[in-house]
């Protein structure tokens, strides 16, 4: 295959923001290690905590996206709230209780638009999840927001079933998870950070087989070779990066993806405070080649974008279509 031409310089150092973030989880891994990731640095990625802010809007979408009898259910289903069970976990016992019927509520929306059977899959108990339970089982807003995800890839795949996926910014690893139990045959590329690199090695190398996993730093992205990937992916990362770089991971995405699928889920527009920039989804630098398959305000997070586009391959000798 061709070798990949990667502007290494823009994507080898992370934003202001990355640098401060990631500073912070090396700090918390430090104190608590990785056997509690998924109450320390899990909050941190993708991992929401409930509130009882009137403005909450995914607590407003999943009031009016299920009804009062599964209000009732998952309000009236037994729960542990105490202090042995959320340890670790410095919230009230009214907070807990929200968190445990909202994930609930977020468990049954996500299943009945499951696409893939991944509500089929439980919680691992890997990295010391909070202690939310229904039907006995043990769930979690990440296995149930990955499954929405999912099931967006699914669509935009069209059938397709990748053989080689590339996610770029995998926290721990949520989203890993269920598109490798979903696809068993697929060998899964994660690009990342210190410390979410590891953390992520760490995790997913703990529950798949080694040989289907490949963890790389942004500097070591020459190393890919071009047309490597059938679905590429990031989610609520790019909005976190300069233009330049989001520009550069586009770029990279329309090389190692083509021929291939894109998914994209970020905030439709959010200030990145450290690096003085707000980069509204809309003005992303999309490749104009790439053919749209779907984009709207994602369910659940409605502050967030997701889209897929179909990436044609790329003409073999000029590299340009």
């Amino acid at each position: 295959m061709d070798p990949l031409n990667v502007d290494e310089s823009t994507l080898a150092r992370p934003s202001k923001f990355w640098e401060k973030l990631a500073a912070f989880h090396t700090e918390e891994l430090n104190k608590a290690g990785l056997d509690r990731v998924k109450r320390h640095q899990a909050l941190h990625y993708f991992t929401w905590r409930w509130g009882f802010a009137p403005r909450n809007k995914q607590l407003q979408f999943l009031l009016t996206h299920t009804s009062p009898l599964a209000w009732l259910r998952a309000a009236a289903e037994g729960m542990d709230l105490s202090d042995a069970a959320w340890h670790d976990v410095p919230w009230s016992r009214s907070e807990r209780w929200l968190y445990t019927v909202m994930i609930r509520l977020l468990w049954s929306y996500a299943r009945r638009h499951d696409r893939v059977n991944a509500t089929s899959l439980d919680e691992p108990t890997l990295g010391d999840p909070l202690p939310t339970y229904t039907d006995g089982r043990l769930i979690s807003q990440d296995v149930a927001n990955s499954a929405l995800e999912v099931s967006a890839m699914a669509r935009a795949l069209g059938g397709r079933r990748p053989h080689s996926i590339l996610e770029v910014g995998a926290g721990y690893g949520r989203t890993a998870y269920v598109l490798l139990n979903v696809f068993p045959e697929s060998h899964y590329t994660i690009v990342d950070i210190e410390p979410a690199l590891s953390i992520s090695r760490w995790y997913l190398s703990s529950l798949f087989p080694t040989d289907r996993l490949t963890f790389l730093s942004p500097d070591q992205l020459g190393s890919l070779p071009a047309r490597a990937f059938d679905l590429a992916l990031s989610i609520s990362s790019l909005q976190e990066m300069t233009p330049e770089q989001v520009e550069a991971y586009l770029s990279f995405f329309d090389r190692v993806g083509s021929p291939g699928t894109v998914y994209l889920k970020q905030w439709h527009s959010w200030h990145n405070a450290e690096d003085n920039v707000t980069l509204p989804f809309a003005d992303y630098p999309i490749p104009p080649r790439w053919q749209r398959i779907f984009r709207h305000r994602a369910p659940v997070q409605t502050n967030f974008e997701e889209a897929a586009w179909a990436v044609p391959a790329l003409a073999r000798a000029a590299g340009v279509n």
